[in-house]
């Protein structure tokens, strides 16, 4: 009789039980995968962001506050011989909307000759910048948004602004952008749309945010601190945050999303810890005469124990394969969307299925190691005495 056998029998034992265990186990797997995906999603655009080397400088007043034209030019003075400034990109708010459609676009108008070296990230070809420069209308957009509104590489689409003066503006499609954080973007020339602001009316230019892409991590520090202090006690006065801290405010505007994720999946493992530890030790006492007519029979007590530990390890790993399984192949195929400040979906992460299959097999040892005890110390006479 081998382990195997015992094992699929005692999962057939109590059918409805097992299923119901199974199924306790899959749901909690299912949201802890999706919240560690979204935590690791959170660190690697972190990690990201403080490799690019770049400076947000926005208004100290707020975000959507304009800094005037001019602070552009102000800031390479800094460093004309671009020793420590590579180059300065500003972004201006459109917001935006898909015509017949209610969700919101992440649609910014960008400096077209700076962008490309700015956001040199983002694997531009000699001929997508160049189109990016040279056509008026052009924009880049995020993959996930060109395929859900079927836009492709040269087509025409319009988006509307979501801000006044709400006018609506036509693009070229130049270059898609698979990143997972610009999912959910559309970059385009702001000398476009600010040529169409004035065309309704008088319109001040300028940027929400100016980005400076720094050569190394110490000028990205100097920069900071002179930029603040070359607009300091100006009508015009600068935030200057390296680019983590910058996507770091919006988590917070949202709330302390990782760490809200890891409670959750801290939940999720002590629950399926009770699910499991519940489900043993009702099968051990249910099996107590079984076990004692194993050692009965010359079953080593050592192998008893194992028998035991093993089903509830088995049990959490079938359980927890049911929740990684679909919801893996789900984001996979077809990540989720969301809206959180840089983060445009969740995508399959294959560190989040790890340490879900690491978890589902702790549980089960932890599930399985009272009744395993247990069963080890088993002695046969008062077993059947007590079963009988």
């Amino acid at each position: 009789m081998t382990l195997s056998y015992v094992l699929m029998q005692n999962l057939r034992r109590n059918r409805l039980r097992t299923g119901l265990t199974i199924a306790s186990f899959a749901l909690p797997m299912a949201v802890f995968v999706v919240a560690i995906s979204l935590v690791a999603l959170f660190v690697r655009t972190g990690i990201n962001a403080q490799r690019e080397m770049r400076v947000a400088v926005r208004s100290k007043v707020s975000l959507p506050t304009l800094l005037p034209e001019g602070h552009r030019r102000k800031i390479e003075e800094l460093d004309p011989n671009h020793q420590r400034i590579r180059a300065v990109c500003g972004f201006r708010w459109f917001g935006g909307k898909v015509p017949g459609s209610d969700e919101g676009v992440q649609a910014l108008g960008c400096d077209a000759d700076t962008f490309p070296t700015v956001f040199n990230e983002l694997g531009w070809t000699e001929d997508e910048a160049a189109r990016f420069q040279k056509e008026r209308r052009a924009a880049v957009v995020g993959a996930q948004l060109a395929s859900k509104y079927h836009w492709r590489v040269g087509e025409r689409f319009t988006l509307n602004s979501n801000i006044p003066p709400y006018m609506s503006l036509e693009f070229v499609l130049v270059k898609l952008l698979p990143q997972p954080e610009r999912a959910a973007a559309v970059y385009f020339r702001r000398d476009y749309m600010e040529e169409s602001l004035r065309a309704q009316g008088p319109s001040q230019a300028g940027s929400n945010v100016y980005w400076v892409k720094c050569e190394n991590a110490a000028a990205l520090q100097q920069i900071k601190q002179e930029i603040d202090g070359l607009f300091a006690n100006t009508p015009d006065e600068t935030d200057s945050v390296d680019e983590s801290a910058f996507f770091a405010t919006f988590q917070q505007a949202l709330g302390d999303i990782p760490g809200l994720m890891q409670t959750m999946a801290i939940v999720v493992v002590c629950i399926m810890g009770l699910v499991a530890g519940n489900t043993m030790m009702m099968s051990f006492r249910e099996r107590g005469r079984e076990l004692a007519i194993f050692k009965a029979m010359g079953f080593q007590s050592g192998r008893i124990c194992l028998i035991v530990l093993a089903e509830s390890v088995l049990l959490a790993l079938l359980g927890s394969l049911a929740g990684i399984v679909p919801i893996g192949l789900w984001l996979y195929f077809n990540p989720l969307s969301v809206r959180m400040g840089p983060i445009g979906r969740i995508e399959f992460s294959p560190y989040a299925v790890l340490v879900a299959l690491v978890i589902a097999l702790f549980v089960g040892v932890a599930a399985g190691i009272v009744p395993a005890w247990n069963a080890l110390r088993l002695r046969t006479v008062d077993a059947l005495r007590r079963v009988a």
